[in-house]
C-alpha cells in the first residue's frame, strides 16, 4: 500500500495535470488571438452560420460556446481527485494515468475548436478535426480494452492506431449527404464502433454499469447532431445575427454527452478486481489478528 502522502500526491495531480493542460492551450489560443497570426486565406464568415462581427472573433459565440469542454474537463478531473467514485473499480478509478489522459484530452477539446471558429484558417480547422479524432480513439481504444481486459500498453496502440486512419480517410476527397466530409464519416463509424463494444460489455460480459448514463450520453449526443445538421449556413434554424446559435449549442451539448459517457464509465464495477481486493483486506485483517 501507498503511505497516505504520496497517494494524496497522486490523487492532487490528477487534477493539477489537467489544470495545467487548461491554462497552456488557453495561453497558447490567446498568445494566437494577440498575434493575429492567421493565414491569407482567413475568411470573415464562417461556415456555422453565425456572421463576424469584424472585431476579435470570426465565430464570437461559436468560439466562446467551447468553454464548455474546458469546464466539463475540469469537473471530470476534480471528482477523480477528490475520489467521488473511488467506491467503484474500474480502470479510471484505479489509474491516475487514464484519468488524466481522458480528462485533458476533453479540456483540449475546447481549445481546439475554439481555434477553428476564431480564426477559420488552415491550422484552426486542422487543430479542431485533430481533438475529434483523439477523442473518437479514447472511446473505441477504451472500450476495446475493457472488453478484451487489455493492459495499458495495448489501449495505447488503439488510440495511436485509431488517430492514423482517420486521419488517412479524412484526406479522401468525398461528398456525402447529411454527414457531409469523410472526416465527419470516419469519425461517426468509430463512434459507432464504440457503441458495439459497450454493449458487449453490457450483455455479453455482464459487467456492473449504470446504463441510464449511457442512454443518457448518446440521446444527447443525437440531439446535439439534428442541431447541427440544422443550423448551419443557409439551412432552416440558421440565424447569423442572434445570440442563440444553433452550433454553440452543439457544442455545449456536446461537452454535457461527454460528461454523461464519464459517469457512464466511471460506475463500472470490475467484479474480479473487487473479489481480489476483498480477498486482500481479510487477508491482512488475518495477519493483524493473528500479529495480535
Amino acid at each position: 500500500m501507498l503511505p497516505d502522502r504520496t497517494k494524496s500526491k497522486r490523487n492532487l495531480l490528477v487534477f493539477l495535470i489537467p489544470l495545467i493542460v487548461c491554462i497552456s492551450s488557453l495561453s497558447i489560443f490567446a498568445i494566437f488571438l494577440r498575434l493575429r497570426w492567421m493565414d491569407d486565406d482567413r475568411k470573415r464568415t464562417g461556415g456555422y452560420c453565425e456572421i463576424s462581427n469584424g472585431k476579435l472573433f470570426v465565430e464570437p459565440i461559436n468560439t466562446m460556446s467551447n468553454f464548455s469542454f474546458i469546464i466539463i474537463g475540469l469537473i471530470i478531473s476534480w471528482q477523480m481527485m477528490i475520489g467521488t467514485f473511488k467506491e467503484n473499480s474500474n480502470n479510471l478509478t484505479r489509474s491516475d494515468f487514464m484519468s488524466i489522459f481522458f480528462s485533458s484530452l476533453i479540456i483540449c477539446l475546447g481549445p481546439a475548436s475554439m481555434a477553428m471558429h476564431a480564426f477559420y484558417t488552415s491550422w484552426g480547422t486542422t487543430l479542431d478535426v485533430l481533438s475529434m479524432f483523439l477523442v473518437c480513439a479514447f472511446l473505441v481504444g477504451y472500450s476495446i480494452q475493457r472488453f478484451f481486459k487489455l493492459n495499458v500498453i495495448y489501449f495505447i496502440c488503439i488510440y495511436i492506431l485509431v488517430i492514423i486512419i482517420c486521419e488517412w480517410v479524412s484526406r479522401w476527397q468525398i461528398k456525402l449527404p447529411i454527414i457531409e466530409y469523410a472526416t465527419n464519416l470516419i469519425f461517426a463509424c468509430f463512434i459507432t464502433l464504440a457503441v458495439v463494444f459497450e454493449c458487449l460489455i453490457v450483455f455479453v460480459r455482464r459487467t456492473g454499469l449504470e446504463k441510464k448514463w449511457g442512454i443518457a450520453s448518446i440521446v444527447t449526443l443525437l440531439i446535439a447532431f439534428l442541431i447541427w445538421n440544422y443550423s448551419k449556413t443557409g439551412d432552416k434554424f440558421c440565424y447569423p445575427e442572434s445570440f442563440i446559435q444553433g452550433h454553440a449549442l452543439w457544442h455545449s451539448l456536446d461537452a454535457l454527452s461527454i460528461y454523461f459517457l464519464f459517469r457512464y464509465y466511471v460506475s463500472e464495477r470490475d467484479c474480479d478486481n473487487q473479489y481480489h481486493l476483498m480477498e486482500q483486506t481479510h487477508s491482512d485483517v488475518d495477519e493483524e489478528m493473528i500479529v495480535s
